[in-house]
């Protein structure tokens, strides 16, 4: 009997340790294609989906001296996969969506023979809204001015 509730404790472990692991991958998956259709290559090394500290991460690249937009682009992509979140939440039977609370883009510019690097955080609302179009792009860059950091 013993052993079959630790089978049993094992099995479920692996079941929602599963849907967590599903999760990010659905997560990272949206962000991924988002950043691919505006021709932004991004990888999962590039993203960091901290579950304890209900934050997400990306580092993205700029090809030039546009780095507002490809800030947009990360935090608009990284809406986008909070959408996808919810509506998953919605369409499949005890899914737990992952919506962090912030988000925080970092993007390298190079400059010269220094490379420049511009952080800046929004939280999920906020990255939300951009994603679905309910602020423009100037608003939203104008909600997070003051966040915007050189490192």
């Amino acid at each position: 009997m013993k052993s079959i509730n630790k089978i049993l404790s094992l099995f479920l472990f692996a079941i929602m340790s599963s849907q967590v692991l599903y999760a990010n991958y659905a997560f990272y998956r949206k962000v991924t294609s988002t950043c691919k259709s505006h021709r932004l290559e991004v990888t999962t090394d590039d993203m960091v989906l901290d579950l304890e500290n209900n934050n997400f991460s990306i580092n993205l690249e700029s090809r030039r001296n546009n780095f507002e937009m490809v800030m947009l682009i990360g935090f608009a992509s990284a809406g986008q996969a909070i959408i996808h979140q919810k509506h998953l939440q919605q369409t499949i039977n005890n899914y737990e969506a992952i919506v962090p609370e912030k988000v925080n883009v970092v993007v390298t510019v190079p400059m010269g023979r220094d490379k420049t690097i511009f952080s800046a955080e929004a939280n999920s609302a906020m990255v939300q809204e951009l994603a679905e179009g309910a602020v423009g792009t100037v608003d939203f860059m104008r909600e997070i001015k003051d966040s915007i950091q050189t490192l």
